[in-house]
């Protein structure tokens, strides 16, 4: 490029150097706000107090009998595809069986696909996949319960406690809160099951950032969350038991009263948010209130060393102390039980599924209607862009 006499020409730094110059920044900003000092002074003063509360200990070997397992995930677009009549949802359920004898009903493994077309906020695709994980949950456990199959255990990629929006009100009339509803009735009706059919579930949660390890200890300086924390104080083998949702309740209750002093604003919010969210799910979900907590460190190295949250409910076969034991003896590298690893795998949407799923369902459309036009206006592309990608010309 020519530059005019006299012209200066410009150097930028290279762009790696002006992020890391940012990392840097955020590094120490991090460090600071999560009081990281403090938990690296007092980490022994940390393990002796959860040892001391009965919280902290060490995961037996697992010695008992294969059990027969279903792995559930469900994945789903995010966002979903913006057409010019609403926005088109693909969900994906899918399961796989392991050490089962009788499976009536099942096969070793499957994966079932769910079009969602909605006017409604991209945020319902989470709702929607939830909603089809726990209706097919609740359809294999009365399988169980007409003795069609056996399943010991349940293991779900995700949440167990059903997670809500502030404000969640079971007798709410908006259309995303009445989804909300039909999530938490369809959670009570599957521990329900579970305990009539004496079934042990298993949620892993993988992105966690709640400080129940703070409430437990009514410890406010402790700012690091629970799943960061376990990872770093915890010794492989080991396992943090927070209780019960219901015992959180409480705890957060107390937490909040001996503290409401001294917490600053935002802190206080995030604690009565989360009191809220326990609170009014458990008062539509009762069974809810008796989920438990928990967080283990498995004896084979993970990546990052990273701990395993787990939120369980426990039959007579699977109490606390065996199901952790199993689940620590089947979690790999990734940190997750490794038949969740394999329907996470099965479970995964490509775009190119997406814009395929969008031509057939202008052609059905088209074909349903008898007008093209009136079909491309509600199943078109609204980004004329991704026109090329799925190949329409």
């Amino acid at each position: 490029m020519a530059f005019e006499p006299g012209a200066v020409e410009l150097e930028e730094e290279p762009v790696p150097i002006i992020v890391l110059r940012g990392v840097e920044k955020e590094a120490a900003r991090i460090a600071s706000s999560l009081n990281v000092s403090r938990v690296i002074v007092e980490k022994e003063r940390i393990r002796t107090m959860l040892y001391s509360l009965g919280l902290l200990g060490e995961v037996s070997s697992y010695s008992g009998r294969p059990p027969c397992v279903l792995a559930v995930d469900t994945g789903f677009t995010s966002p979903p595809l913006e057409l010019v009549g609403g926005r088109l949802l693909l969900i994906l359920r899918s399961y796989v069986v392991q050490g089962c004898i009788c499976l009536e009903g099942l096969q070793p493994s499957s994966s079932e696909g769910f079009i969602r077309f909605s006017d409604a906020a991209e945020y319902v695709a989470p709702i929607y996949s939830k909603i089809y994980e726990r209706r097919f949950v609740k359809e294999v456990l009365e399988l169980k319960k007409a003795g069609k199959t056996q399943v010991d255990l349940v293991l779900i990629d995700g949440e167990l406690f059903p997670r809500t929006p502030p404000g969640f009100e079971r007798a709410a009339k908006s259309s995303v809160m009445k989804l909300y509803g039909k999530l938490v009735d369809l959670t009570q009706e599957v521990l329900e099951l579970a305990c009539e059919t004496n079934t042990a579930i298993a949620g892993v949660v993988k992105r966690s950032y709640g400080r129940d390890v703070a409430v437990r200890l009514l410890d406010p300086q402790i700012r690091v969350n629970d799943k960061a924390l376990a990872s770093y104080i915890l010794k492989p083998g080991e396992f943090v038991d927070l209780g019960s949702y219901g015992d959180i309740a409480f705890y957060l209750w107390k937490f909040m009263d001996v503290f409401k002093e001294h917490l600053g604003s935002t802190d206080l919010r995030a604690y009565s948010e989360r009191l809220s969210w326990i609170l009014s799910v458990t008062e539509s979900c009762s069974s809810c209130s008796s989920i438990g907590l928990g967080i283990y460190k498995a004896w084979v190295p993970t990546y990052f060393m990273v701990s395993t949250k787990v939120e369980y409910w426990v039959s007579s076969e699977f109490n606390y102390d065996k199901l952790l034991s199993y689940l620590s003896s089947v979690t790999g590298m990734n940190g997750v039980p490794h038949q969740l690893d394999v329907v996470d795998s099965m479970s995964m949407i490509s775009r190119d599924t997406l814009y395929l799923v969008q031509q057939q369902l202008f052609k059905e459309l088209s074909k349903i209607t008898g007008d093209a036009e009136i079909a491309m206006s509600i199943a078109g592309l609204t980004n004329p862009e991704k026109i090329k990608v799925i190949g329409l010309k």
